[in-house]
């Protein structure tokens, strides 16, 4: 495979991998890391305010019961769909007529408390304004309590929700009213037949609906909404809690009193949890991928997630970063460190691409003389010595077209990293980078980056300035997602190309070396039969 179509072939697809191809929605508006807040505001258009959590990853939307409204989960970390006027006022046109943006909810409403003959979501109650809109950007939560009476039964809840990831603790009291009340969950907005089950505590695996049909599974370990796993895919998954601290992610660890779930499958999938007056849930409402849920600690459950070969390589990457964490305790430093790891690992595999990248940019003068000299001539006999000059030039350079090949061998592994950094929740900034899970805010990143991709063309094509200019346009397309990267996606790369570059520079000079006397002239000595001399003769000196 040829250099030149090698580059193409290359930036093509990493342009669709980073960009996401299946991507939908707003492009990300750059700026800085949201603050996490409460807004109060007129949301709906009705009567009373709503009440939005907002935060780079979700904007949640409370109406006065505390029923979540609006369930808006960010594609992009730290993108504002939220947009404060000169007034003080907020226009919230972004979510509400942005097709690409998806409400969890759906119109619908989830946390709606409903028990037959006392509690209804559709009927009117007596509500008071929420109390405790609180944040702790240190503790990595949001708090709400929201109080309503209906028929003369008192609903509290009691709403943690963590900045820094998609889970939501809701504690809920019902006085006045029944033993037990069902606690609403709907979703997944788009998806028209989105995976509904629940796992019973002690089931070995858990039981789904099937189609638009309804199950009702007792005792639950959690119940699940889930589309098909995908970097804009989406879940919403319930555990019962024995404390608001407590999780009953493991076996044994139950409530005191069991949660049951009614499970409603097709276009409007539902969890019903039938739950105590007085009960806790953990709730994930986020994205239905492998990174997200494993930092909320939902892999460990069976069924709920089965990860693929890239996944499997992504555990062992976010594995081996947690465990640099602990030696070195920054996530810039570690991102630092895994660079150089990865890139001594896959050292020798870019070493054999390096060098047949190298002998081709040697061979291209060669390569141009032999094409130049066949260009007009186009019949069999002409190509067929073309072929033949070509493959003696491979012999004589040991060049192996097929060692292009080998480009795409560390692709598995950088194809997995890309995924782990690009999700994983740094929770900390770096240098001037507030937070290592959104883009640069100043910009300087894309720079860097730009530079240095610009940097490997040029050592990648020296000998070719077409070539160069060919290809140079393309990182200019690069520089618009080097905007959107994550930053420690960004330092990640940056860091791998300079170590690259440095690499190639290092073959260049070693192929150079090697290649140096390959068609040259030497003079043989002459020989001196007895009675006469000889002229010297001259001829090629021997092929490596």
């Amino acid at each position: 495979m040829k250099t030149r179509h090698l580059l193409p072939l290359v930036a093509v697809g990493g342009a669709l991998l980073l960009s996401s191809c299946s991507q939908t929605g707003p492009l990300p508006t750059f700026g800085k890391a949201i603050s996490p807040e409460w807004i109060t505001a007129d949301f709906d258009g009705q009567p009373g305010d709503e009440f939005i959590a907002t935060s780079n990853l979700q904007d949640v939307v409370f109406n006065a019961r505390g029923e979540i409204i609006g369930w808006y989960i960010k594609s992009y970390a730290g993108t504002p769909y939220l947009k404060k006027r000169a007034d003080g006022t907020f226009d919230f046109s972004t979510l509400k007529d942005q097709k690409g943006i998806v409400n969890m909810v759906a119109g619908r409403k989830a946390l709606a408390v409903q028990a037959e003959g006392t509690l209804d979501p559709a009927a009117d109650a007596q509500v008071t304004a929420p109390t405790g809109l609180t944040t702790d950007v240190t503790a990595n939560r949001q708090d709400a309590v929201f109080r309503y009476e209906q028929g003369g039964v008192t609903v509290t809840k009691t709403v943690t929700l963590h900045p820094r990831n998609f889970k939501v603790d809701l504690k809920t009291e019902v006085t006045g009213g029944p033993d037990r009340v069902n606690i609403l969950f709907p979703g997944l907005g788009k998806a028209d037949n989105p995976r509904v089950q629940a796992l019973a505590q002690n089931a070995p695996q858990p039981a789904a609906v099937q189609g638009s049909g309804t199950l009702v599974v007792e005792n639950i370990r959690y119940a699940a909404l889930q589309e098909n796993p995908s970097q804009v895919a989406h879940a919403l998954i319930i555990q019962p809690q024995t404390t608001a601290s407590a999780s009953a992610a493991a076996p044994g660890n139950e409530p005191a009193a069991p949660i049951n779930a009614t499970l409603t499958g097709g276009a409007q999938g539902l969890i019903s949890a039938s739950v105590p007056a007085s009960s806790n849930l953990e709730i994930y409402g986020g994205k239905n991928e492998l990174i997200h849920l494993y930092q909320s600690g939902y892999t460990t459950l069976p069924g709920l997630f089965q990860p693929n070969f890239f996944g499997q390589i992504s555990l062992l990457i976010v594995k081996l970063m947690e465990q640099l964490y602990k030696v070195i305790g920054n996530w810039g430093l570690v991102l630092v460190v895994l660079t150089v790891l990865l890139r001594a690992v896959m050292w020798p595999l870019m070493q054999a691409q390096g060098r047949t990248t190298a002998r081709m940019q040697v061979m291209q003068p060669k390569i141009k003389e032999i094409q130049d000299k066949y260009k007009d001539r186009k019949d069999a006999d002409s190509q067929r010595a073309m072929q033949t000059e070509m493959a003696q030039l491979y012999r004589d350079y040991n060049f192996n077209p097929a060692g292009c090949f080998s480009t795409f061998i560390p692709f598995p592994v950088l194809i997995a990293l890309w995924s782990t950094i690009r999700n994983f929740e740094f929770d900390s900034g770096f240098l001037w980078l507030p937070d290592l899970a959104i883009p640069d805010p100043l910009y300087l990143l894309a720079v860097v980056y730009l530079i240095v991709n610009i940097g490997q063309l040029y050592v990648m094509t020296r000998k070719n300035p077409d070539m160069f200019r060919q290809q140079a346009f393309i990182y200019l397309i690069f520089l618009y997602f080097a905007l959107t990267f994550p930053a420690g996606v960004t330092i990640y790369i940056i860091l791998s190309t300079l170590i690259g570059i440095g690499q190639q520079i290092l073959i260049n000079k070693q192929v150079e070396k090697e290649t140096a006397t390959i068609g040259q002239k030497v003079e043989k000595a002459p020989t001196r039969p007895a009675g006469k001399s000889k002229p010297g003769k001259t001829i090629d000196a021997p092929k490596k």
